[in-house]
């Protein structure tokens, strides 16, 4: 977290130093903007005093570093504080990157928060290839892409790969993989 305000802080001292520095009417207001926009997204720092990630913040962030790409592609600024401000909020947007909830975490609270809701057996209509192999599994289970390969060999590698993996993705099949191998299993 501290690491995170120093650099908050450097930022926003480099890029005062740019605004003070630029004679582009336009451009100084439009650099004042984004810099207003990322201090307020900043602020007011969480109670717990825990970094959080903040979706507006990290657009703020992105549209300063935006601006600053522009402004050292134009050349109508320094060069040196431009690249410490640039610095400085790379290192921002990384630390706020890092702090980004994981999406399976998130995933997992929303079902924990939702009632469970009863579930439905869709009917799901399976070609000729695919449900051959979806009966090759349900009596050898634990298959391995190899076996099931030997068993239609009449049929290419890549058009059982592909109806595995739309097996796979419609939950008639789970797919695990051990010591290099990968197995499938029936899972209704």
């Amino acid at each position: 977290m501290e690491d995170r305000i120093k650099n908050f802080i450097n930022t926003v001292i480099f890029v005062s130093r740019i605004f003070s520095g630029l004679k582009d009417k336009f451009l100084a207001r439009k650099l004042y903007d984004k810099l207003s926009d990322f201090v307020s997204a900043h602020s007011p720092p969480p109670k717990d005093n825990v970094a959080q990630y903040s979706p507006t913040l990290l657009t703020a962030t992105d549209s300063l570093l935006e601006l600053l790409d522009y402004l050292e592609h134009s050349k109508t600024v320094a060069a040196t504080p431009l690249l410490y401000a640039r610095r400085s909020l790379f290192a921002f947007k990384l630390q706020l990157i890092r702090t980004q909830p994981k999406p399976q975490i998130i995933e997992k609270e929303r079902k924990a928060a939702s009632p469970a809701a009863p579930k439905i057996k869709k009917e799901i209509n399976l070609s000729g290839n695919k449900e051959k192999i979806l009966n090759y599994i349900k009596r050898s289970p634990d298959s391995r892409t190899k076996d099931i390969i030997y068993e239609f060999s009449i049929l290419s590698e890549r058009t059982v790969k592909r109806n595995l993996k739309e097996l796979v993705s419609e939950g008639l099949v789970k797919k695990s993989s051990k010591d290099n191998a990968v197995y499938y299993r029936y899972t209704i």
